[in-house]
């Protein structure tokens, strides 16, 4: 019932125009590129960023780093396999072997929080 309602009214619509309605022909055709730029930039060029800035993390990990993982797995980085996605980390007294993008951050020493404060 209500489907014909509004195929009814489309079709009174399309006969009367844009005159009664107020909105230009056109109206439509500008909408749809302004709600994708909208989407781009709330939505995918976020996600962008956050991949970026963990690549670049995983970059600058190395040995005896301590981390985080996603996980809330905190230990230090053992061993990391050049040419493999695959590093040793040790939490208390147990190795575990996870994957590099498995860390969500690395911990600053203290040698590097005292370094940050006397800047």
């Amino acid at each position: 019932m209500l489907f014909g309602w509004l195929l009814f009214a489309g079709a009174e619509e399309a006969k009367d125009g844009a005159g009664k309605n107020g909105a230009p022909p056109g109206f439509q055709l500008w909408i749809l590129p302004v709600l994708l730029l909208l989407f781009y930039f709330l939505v995918l060029a976020p996600g962008r960023r956050q991949r970026q800035e963990q690549a670049n993390l995983l970059k600058g990990l190395k040995k005896n780093d301590e981390v985080v993982t996603h996980s809330g797995i905190i230990g230090v980085v053992l061993n990391i396999k050049e040419g493999s996605e695959e590093i040793t980390i040790k939490s208390d007294e147990t190795k575990l072997r996870i994957v590099k993008s498995a860390v969500a951050r690395i911990i600053p020493s203290k040698e590097t929080k005292e370094v940050t404060e006397q800047k």
